[in-house]
């Protein structure tokens, strides 16, 4: 054995060496509902880590180690993974176009690889310095049609678990188990080496999962069967691993880096600190103002173009991009989407803060306040700004993301009062029932919630340009006699 061991590390080496390495695959399709609202304007793979896109450091361990040639599967907003790798010359990128979501092992299938050699498959969400070249080594040794990376965790309920033989065949595996039924704590990474001929058991054009679907298949397959189909391939102890997917693995791949670099804090470029204190592990974006006597950190992340007022303390938090806050903000423990306004004396305490919601002055958001989200008719991404309005459907159904959600002020709290919209029809029902407050809160300061929803999600800028046009003092009544007209309206336009 190790005879054969040593052959087969030469042999691969070599190859190597003369530019035939195997392919790698980068799943990097996710919609990253694990990190909302930060991932409603960044796909998952895109957000930053220590400012550099996650898939960034993916793409960099994978050609460290040789890896070169690498396909990346997208799906939500792509052409932001697509355009940020333009101009990298020392890597082959290609980015199969994916009909509609394929899951994990479809999206592979999808990818149509044709190799006759094994690949590797890395989550774009990975951080990792584990030894790839060894587990390459082991997959060979093995001769299964799968191996897994495994590593030892303290959370086994948080992820798919394997149970190993003497010779690191998979005996048992199971997705998320329950907390009481975990039968092990080695934890699959979602890194794995693939036999092309393994792929022959995954169906083309239908929505399929690696660890949900096509484990569990392999696994039956490989049972009574002599030689397993599934091998574990147990990472070192002092190797680091994270799925930034989820808020704290994100911290923890942050502060791993830092510490790498020998920091405690890493600040961006055109970034103005007037007089603040900040304290790491912090991760200050490009461009960002931080005013006079702010305390920052530890354990925040403030992405590019944020604002911070005068006085305000900040921790163990995300900042999304261009959101601004005013003077004496307090945010502990949040999650906070892009291109939101915070008004002076405004704090958030374990609170999520969808993209562009506005918190008035001196208000408490203690839970999560959503809006709606644009996506296209489709639900594949959100809308950019300045496209032109097509195809409006005043009569759909939308997804909970572009449902409208109804706000209010109570008692200095914001808080979402348990009616929600997914259509127009569903919206004048529930502004019947909806306190007067809410109204208030969705009309303040000029700004139009109702408005912009219908004009963003409905695509119909005549209703939307009739409700700008409602005052105060008519608000309910009016805007429902509007709207009911309108959709009558289109009735006849559309029969």
């Amino acid at each position: 054995m190790a005879i054969n061991h040593y052959i087969i590390k030469i042999f691969y080496y070599t190859k190597s060496v003369w530019g035939e390495e195997m392919k790698a695959v980068i799943l990097a399709g996710g919609f990253g509902t694990r990190l909302r609202p930060i991932t409603f304007t960044k796909p998952k793979p895109m957000v930053p880590l220590v400012n550099k896109p996650v898939i960034e450091h993916v793409v960099d361990y994978l050609v460290s180690r040789g890896l070169n040639d690498i396909v990346v599967t997208t799906t939500f907003l792509r052409e932001m993974i697509i355009n940020h790798f333009r101009y990298r010359e020392d890597v082959r990128l290609s980015y199969p176009t994916e009909p509609y979501p394929l899951g994990t092992a479809g999206s592979v299938k999808n990818a149509g690889l044709d190799e006759e050699e094994p690949f590797v498959v890395i989550q774009g969400d990975n951080i990792t310095d584990m030894d790839l070249r060894g587990l390459i080594d082991f997959h060979h040794e093995a001769g299964g049609l799968v191996t897994i990376a495994l590593t030892h965790v303290e959370d086994p309920w948080n992820y798919g678990v394997a149970k190993l033989e003497g010779n690191g065949c998979i005996s048992r595996s199971h997705e998320k188990p329950d907390k009481g039924k975990c039968f092990s704590n080695l934890a699959s990474t979602g890194i794995y080496v693939v036999e092309p001929k393994a792929m022959e058991f995954v169906p083309d054009g239908v929505a399929f999962d690696f660890a949900k679907d096509f484990f569990h298949l392999l696994q039956a397959k490989g049972k009574g069967k002599g030689k397993g189909k599934m091998f574990g391939y147990e990472m070192e102890a002092d190797n680091f691993w994270a799925d930034v997917g989820q808020p704290e693995e994100y911290m923890k791949a942050m502060e791993w880096m830092l510490r790498k670099a020998k920091r405690d804090v890493f600040i961006g470029e055109n970034v103005e600190i007037n007089g603040s204190g900040i304290t790491g592990p912090t991760v200050i974006g490009n461009s960002v103002v931080v005013e006079e006597n702010c305390s920052v950190g530890p354990n925040a992340v403030l992405f590019e173009d944020v604002y911070i007022g005068k006085s305000s303390s900040l921790e163990q938090c995300f900042i999304g991009e261009r959101t601004i806050t005013g003077d004496n903000a307090s945010i502990r423990e949040a999650i906070i989407g892009a291109n939101c306004e915070l008004g002076r004396d405004v704090e958030v305490l374990k609170g999520k803060i969808w993209p562009f919601v506005i918190i008035p002055h001196s208000s408490t958001v203690a839970n999560t306040i959503k809006r709606f989200v644009r996506f296209d008719a489709n639900g594949n991404g959100i809308r950019k700004e300045g496209k032109e309005k097509e195809n409006g459907n005043l009569l759909r159904t939308v997804s909970d993301e572009e449902a409208f959600y109804f706000n209010m002020r109570k008692g200095g709290k914001i808080v979402h009062t348990g009616f929600v919209a997914r259509s127009l029809e569903m919206f004048v029902d529930m502004l019947k029932k909806v306190d007067s407050r809410v109204i208030d809160y969705h009309l303040r300061d000029g700004y139009n919630d109702f408005a912009a929803w219908i004009r963003e999600v409905f695509e119909d800028e005549k209703l939307a340009y009739e409700v700008e046009r409602i005052q105060w003092w008519e608000t309910k009544s009016e805007l429902i006699r509007k709207i009911r007209e309108r959709i009558s309206e289109y009735h006849m336009q559309n029969t």
